[in-house]
């Protein structure tokens, strides 16, 4: 009797792994999808606030350095809030590097617009701006962060 009570918990217990099993490839074939697109959606995120890319999508003749600062700087916030729920699905350190860029960003053309009064053409901040965002490449950086962690996945 002892024996076929111990056959039955063996049976019974190995159900209820591979029960877990299943239910952890259940939800590893619902969760890697929404992590690989939070990581392609802050892929975009960066390519989007990187200055170079900024500038061609918002520089527009006739503007002044501060309407040009003020619309670069609300790009940059309002791509983020859009992006903002994708943390959950990113590890801490990939997240840590975006919001890093994007504050490295934000500072590199607050500097710049200081150099310049806030009423002058903006053309020439747009210049010095993609001048200064070249000698630090932030975006790079956090771009090679990402693809590394992502790599991790598979």
């Amino acid at each position: 009797m002892a024996t076929i009570l111990g056959v039955a918990k063996m049976v019974i217990n190995r159900g209820v792994q591979m029960q877990a099993l299943d239910n952890g490839k259940a939800v590893k074939g619902i969760v890697l999808p929404l992590r690989l697109q939070a990581y392609e959606r802050m892929a975009l995120f960066l390519e989007r606030i990187e200055p170079n890319q900024l500038v061609m999508r918002i520089h527009n003749t006739g503007l002044n350095v501060a309407q040009e600062q003020n619309l670069l700087l609300t790009s940059i916030r309002s791509e983020f809030e859009h992006n903002l729920s994708q943390q959950i699905y990113i590890s801490n350190d990939v997240w840590k590097h975006i919001c890093n860029a994007k504050e490295d960003i934000i500072d590199i053309i607050n500097a710049v617009a200081g150099q310049y009064e806030p009423t002058a053409d903006s053309l020439e901040f747009a210049q010095a701006l993609l001048a200064a965002a070249a000698e630090k490449p932030v975006v790079d950086k956090a771009m090679l962060i990402l693809k590394t962690d992502v790599q991790k996945l598979y």
